[in-house]
């Protein structure tokens, strides 16, 4: 008999801890707003924390407001495991981004910025090829002669430092044009880095949940509007929602609307999550 009470009481335990799991993890995230506050924050990016922080609140406006619920809550002291981090990365995409902004290149989701940045970047590459043979055609004559010469060093210095310059403008058309090569569904070959290697997927960025921990990672913006649709839309994935059909949603896979506000088939996602 103590057996089977003990038995019992454990499974009972489990039963209960089990139902706080369920309605933690599983519940409909219109029943309470979800809780997050910020990770990892890079400074690369060069602007502050609160500016950061301010766009974060006024893309959780965007869903909250038109639906009149309040769906999200900045807790910065809240340390348990199930609260919602959002972490600002940088790596080679903003990189990529920040390069072609100083060039006065601006990307956009569309079959023609595909085929003008192409054009910029063969001709680019031409270029590199030209004065990259001419590198390493004066390199081979200053290592055959008597290498003393501090004016012919020089030069092939300043040629050096012109070719990693553009080098560095290449590679980062080769990440704007492999992302658009995919967001287009272009039939193209994969476009190659010089100097360097990458195999990347491009995302400006993503939501993560492994059922126990949540994060959205932001990767790359070009403008303000572009990080408020980029937070907005992983805070739809956060809530839950699918993508959707209507392009200029911003539950649509593919961040190249002008609007920050939610379309009705936004909307309608929500009404729907909200209602199971």
């Amino acid at each position: 008999m103590k057996n089977y009470l003990a038995t019992l009481g454990i499974l009972l335990i489990i039963a209960a801890v089990g139902w706080q799991f369920k309605n933690k993890f599983f519940s409909t995230p219109c029943a309470e707003p979800t809780p997050y506050n910020l990770g990892t924050f890079d400074t690369k990016f060069n602007i502050s924390k609160k500016y950061f922080l301010d766009a974060i609140t006024e893309a959780e406006a965007i869903w909250e407001k038109p639906s009149g619920l309040d769906l999200f809550v900045y807790q910065p002291e809240d340390s348990s495991r199930d609260v919602l981090k959002i972490n600002l990365v940088y790596d080679y995409r903003q990189q990529a981004t920040s390069k072609l902004k100083s060039l006065g290149i601006e990307v956009s989701n569309t079959r023609a910025s595909y085929d003008s940045l192409k054009e910029q970047f063969e001709k680019l590459r031409e270029s590199y090829e030209v004065e990259k043979a001419q590198f390493e055609e004066k390199i081979a004559k200053w290592n055959r002669g008597p290498r003393n010469n501090r004016s012919e060093f020089e030069e092939l210095q300043s040629m050096q430092d012109d070719l990693n310059e553009k080098a560095d403008e290449i590679n980062a058309m080769v990440v704007a044009l492999n992302r658009l090569v995919a967001t287009l569904n272009l039939s193209v070959e994969k476009y190659n880095t010089v100097n360097t290697a990458r195999g990347e997927s491009f995302e400006e960025g993503v939501f993560y949940s492994d059922g126990t921990r949540r994060s959205i990672d932001i990767y790359e913006f070009s403008s303000r509007e572009k990080l408020l649709r980029v937070l907005a839309h992983e805070f739809g994935h956060a809530l839950d929602l699918p993508h959707v059909a209507d392009s200029k949603a911003i539950m649509y896979e593919l961040n190249q609307g002008n609007t920050l506000k939610p379309t009705q088939a936004d909307l309608a996602a929500l009404r729907a999550k909200c209602a199971e």
